[in-house]
């Protein structure tokens, strides 16, 4: 199991959802116009959000000097927010903040209570490389959520 699908404290924040399925939008477009992967919000394309977050750390590891925070952040809030974005519209959560160890992060809690954060793992995923898989991540949310 992931140990970053938690039960913590949670508040719901309908602002987080307004701007999380504007980034979802923003990486469906980039997806499309400069990775050549088609992304459709169903289950199975968070296989596609591996392949264009696996691209996207293949250039942050290759790259020198290395792209800023704020640059690698932009990509994982849209790739983390569209990842979020297909389980809230199949499977049912909110958006909001999620505390966990006095730290407060965007992220969602499902009909069940789980609470995950996905644009933090998408952000590891870029930076520290495939033992960050967000297609395994999301399965393990899958599995713990049923």
């Amino acid at each position: 199991m992931a140990s970053d699908i938690e039960d913590r404290s949670f508040s719901a924040d309908p602002n987080i959802e307004k701007v999380a399925e504007a980034y979802a939008l923003d990486a469906v477009d980039l997806s499309t116009k400069q990775l050549g992967i088609k992304l459709d919000w169903s289950d199975a394309s968070v296989a596609s959000v591996e392949k264009a977050l696996a691209q996207l750390s293949a250039s942050y590891a290759n790259t020198n000097p290395k792209p800023t925070e704020e640059q690698v952040m932009g990509f994982a809030k849209a790739y983390g927010s569209y990842v979020g974005e297909v389980y809230r519209r199949n499977h049912g959560a909110t958006w909001g903040i999620v505390t966990l160890n006095s730290q407060k992060f965007p992220g969602l809690r499902t009909a069940s209570g789980v609470n995950f954060w996905p644009w933090g793992r998408a952000l590891n995923r870029i930076k520290n490389g495939a033992a960050d898989n967000i297609d395994g991540y999301y399965a393990a949310l899958l599995s713990k959520t049923k």
